[in-house]
């Protein structure tokens, strides 16, 4: 059998058989070898023809260019000032194309490029590509995440000397000087001179654009910058307007004073925002830099501290505030408006993380309103504590108070203190009333603790933790006024001031017996919110929920409309004496007695109240429409709110949120209305008493 095979195999011709070849490993990676490195010698190659030397097809265009119409003046091309690379900058490498049409409409077209030189750093990894950490003059840029979006600021600025709006060279000049101040990258700019007037200019920067275009003959400029990334633009204002805004020149023709430049301007966030962390996408945003209806929008101050970011504005708004009769008010000429300058003043905003938290026009009503319904219905308040109130204006409407003979404020943030008694000083004067100093936290009644409140009423009035040393041992606050974050506010320090039972339970042993606390609750609910429980007022309902559970006799809630807070504004008052309820239905006429017999005179003679007086404290007592209709939404339905409660119109006159939360209807709840001690402590209405037992 195995011949046969064998014959068989024989018997197969030579151009049949199986066709084999053996290499040795040596000739495979020798191979494998020479192959890496033609195709590494044919990329360079190629790189160098391309990209390097200086016949390189597709090099950079370092070399600027210029056209001029032969019928027009020639310029000299030595005079357009020429892009540099920044100390530090890490310059891409980048490849221009571009396409020219018609340019006869034009007098004359530059384009000027970045010049690389052996000084110039080249970058060609993928991080050179991403925005740079320098895109604005004051703050750095966080762009771990890398996302697309950016910043856009427009700005136009009018009352332009004209001859400098139909100078190419010196708009060039100005360009090249925002982006270098700026710390932005100029790759190249482009300009054109149209006949018979104006000048347009592009400049491509590493981190988006810059643009403008002019009319000189009507002396105005309007800009466009974009960049990428979170490195802010405001802070570059200054500049542009120290560059472009050249004052025009008296000529002989014109007659009358040369309006100065004035500035308009609108800023933007673009692409994908990370609306959570912004503060520029919060009220900063909504409520001032987006605005284009801005007669004047001009920072006064900003700065950062270990705890909050502040900015302040000064804004005028057009559809509100006349910006000539500002300009006038600022005239020594005998007019209305410069003897009554104080009347037509920008409305001065102050933002913490970028969430409004006062204003020039809103200040007296909104810590009026906080602090004088509260204080005067104490029969004899001597000593008052104030949590937050970093502004000072709390504290400035407190020691209006002639009974004051003690106040103390525990403020978190030193830095906030310091910074508003330099840009806020309409807030934190006590200058008018007689007998007081020029910086309210001069006053020899006040006392500053720059700590965190919670920590400091913990060591002083916890059940459980309380400090029983001489430097912590303090005596009961007859007033407690928290001027701190909004509840709506979303920050992790907000829902531990206002969801700690714990807190509010040391600001319940801080008082006397008599004593109540005072806070302001955010913008008031409409009849169309939801329940409170579900909604961004989750921490609001909490807050008076821990009022009950504490025990507090009675709790009053009002609003006020004119803190200029875009919403009425709320606030709360909790009692924990008994007889707090009638203080607070006193008569219009019996407050004002109260607030003539306890305010401090004035040296000016002007009213020591600019809001707050008997007839306002009138509103004050009936609780807003909003807040009784979220109240009624909650379940189970509260005994007030049903239609089949016996008498219920007369009753009462006016919606007790705190006597109604003891009617639900639940077994649970039942054994303490139909106790008639407890149902007499909480005033629960006799009518819904028999009613429900």
């Amino acid at each position: 059998m195995a011949n046969k095979t064998k014959k068989r195999k024989e018997d197969v011709p030579l151009e049949m058989r199986p066709y084999r070849v053996r290499v040795t490993g040596m000739f495979v990676w020798t191979s494998l070898a020479i192959a890496i490195l033609m195709g590494f010698s044919i990329g360079r190659s190629a790189r160098i023809i391309l990209l390097k030397g200086a016949q390189a097809l597709l090099a950079p265009h370092d070399a600027s260019t210029m056209f001029v119409r032969p019928d027009h003046s020639e310029m000299d091309r030595a005079s357009m000032p020429r892009p540099v690379a920044l100390e530090g900058k890490e310059v891409p490498t980048t490849l221009y194309t571009a396409k020219n049409f018609d340019t006869s409409i034009g007098s004359s077209a530059a384009s000027v490029y970045l010049e690389r030189n052996s000084n110039t750093e080249t970058c060609e990894s993928a991080e050179c590509r991403q925005p740079s950490e320098d895109a604005s003059a004051s703050n750095p840029v966080d762009d771990s995440d890398h996302l697309p979006a950016g910043q856009h600021l427009l700005v136009d600025i009018k009352n332009v000397d004209g001859t400098f709006l139909n100078s190419e060279t010196r708009l060039a000049d100005a360009l090249v000087g925002v982006v270098n101040e700026s710390r932005l990258t100029l790759l190249s700019y482009h300009c054109h001179k149209l006949i018979p007037l104006g000048v347009s200019c592009v400049g491509v920067l590493l981190e988006s654009h810059i643009s403008f275009h002019t009319w000189p003959e009507d002396g105005v400029i309007t800009l466009d910058l974009f960049t990428c990334g979170s490195g802010e633009l405001v802070p570059v204002l200054p500049v542009i307007e120290r560059l472009f805004g050249i004052p025009q020149v008296q000529s002989a023709e014109s007659s009358g004073e040369v309006e100065p430049p004035h500035v308009v301007w609108t800023h933007k966030l673009r692409g994908v925002v990370n609306m959570d962390t912004n503060p520029l996408s919060s009220d900063l945003g909504a409520f001032v830099l987006e605005k284009s209806n801005m007669d004047l929008k001009s920072e006064v101050g900003r700065t950062r501290t270990k705890f909050q970011r502040i900015d302040v504005f000064d804004t005028i708004d057009a559809t509100q505030r006349d910006y000539l009769s500002y300009r006038k008010s600022l005239e020594d000429d005998a007019s209305y408006e410069s003897k009554q300058s104080n009347f037509f003043l920008p409305n001065r905003e102050i933002y913490l993380d970028g969430v409004l938290q006062s204003t020039r026009h809103g200040n007296e009503a909104y810590h009026e309103a906080l602090v004088h319904p509260a204080m005067m219905t104490h029969p004899n308040p001597k000593k008052v504590g104030i949590i937050g109130g970093g502004e000072g204006a709390t504290l400035r409407e407190v020691l209006k108070h002639n009974t004051l003979e003690k106040v103390k404020m525990i403020e978190i943030d030193e830095e906030m203190v310091s910074f508003s008694r330099e840009h806020l000083p309409d807030w934190n004067t006590c200058s008018d009333p007689e007998g007081s100093a020029i910086w309210c936290g001069d006053d020899d009644r006040a006392e500053m603790y720059y700590e965190d409140g919670l920590a400091w009423f913990n060591n002083r009035f916890s059940d459980d933790s309380r400090i029983d040393t001489e430097e912590f041992r303090e005596e009961p606050f007859d007033v407690l006024i928290m001027d701190a974050l909004d509840p709506q506010d979303d920050v992790p320090f907000a829902d531990i001031l206002y969801t700690n039972e714990h807190f509010f339970k040391t600001l319940y042993n801080a008082l006397n017996d008599d004593g109540l606390i005072i806070l302001q609750l955010g913008a008031s609910p409409d009849v169309h919110s939801p329940p409170e429980r579900i909604s961004h007022n989750r921490k609001r309902a909490i807050v008076m929920q821990s009022f009950e559970n504490l025990g507090f006799r009675s709790v009053h809630v009002y609003h006020e409309g004119h803190c200029q807070f875009r919403a009425p504004w709320s606030f709360a008052v909790a009692f924990k004496g008994a007889n707090g309820k009638s203080l607070w239905q006193r008569t219009a006429a019996q407050m004002d007695i109260q607030i003539r017999n306890r305010m401090i005179p004035t040296k000016s003679g002007e009213p020591t109240l600019k809001y707050f007086d008997g007839a306002v404290m009138e509103g004050y007592k009936i609780p807003p429409k909003g807040f009784e209709a979220v109240f009624c939404k909650a379940l189970p339905t509260p005994a007030s709110c049903l239609s089949d409660v016996k008498n219920m119109s007369q009753s009462r006159s006016v919606y007790d949120p705190f006597a109604d939360r003891h009617t639900y209807m639940s077994k649970d709840s039942k054994h303490t209305i139909c106790d008639d001690s407890t149902a007499a402590i909480r005033s629960v209405p006799t009518s819904i008493v028999e009613t429900i037992c």
